[in-house]
């Protein structure tokens, strides 16, 4: 689903921190998104395999599946998902496990973001 089809883009978002999923959710709601919200890397998939969602928007550091993790599981059943992460603390080899996964150096940022950064971000990869 594109953002051409009329039809709002359905983003999972993977993200443990409750404050921060709840903001990112009331943001991407307001920027005309549908969001899912999962608190760690192993719901997110689970929620994956119920759901068709458009792209994913995770964290790194979570708890049971961190982020590198769910993407390499995700990109195993859907290699062409877009993904953005988003984090606070990230490593180099996080970084370029993620590279390795397929996931653009611009769809890969440190927190904090402005909430317009990932709104942009998010619809760049989802027309890439």
């Amino acid at each position: 689903m594109s953002l051409g089809t009329g039809t709002a883009p359905h983003v999972l978002v993977a993200e443990d921190e409750v404050p921060i999923a709840m903001m990112i959710q009331e943001a991407l709601d307001e920027a005309g998104f549908r969001v899912t919200c999962a608190p760690d890397g192993l719901i997110a998939l689970e929620e994956s395999f119920r759901t068709r969602f458009d792209i994913l928007l995770t964290d790194v550091r979570m708890p049971n599946l961190d982020g590198v993790g769910l993407v390499r599981q995700l990109r195993a059943s859907r290699p062409d998902l877009p993904i953005v992460v988003l984090s606070g603390y990230m490593t180099n080899r996080d970084r370029q496990d993620l590279l390795q996964l397929g996931v653009p150096a611009d769809s890969i940022l440190e927190k904090p973001v402005t909430l317009g950064t990932l709104n942009s971000v998010l619809r760049r990869a989802l027309t890439a």
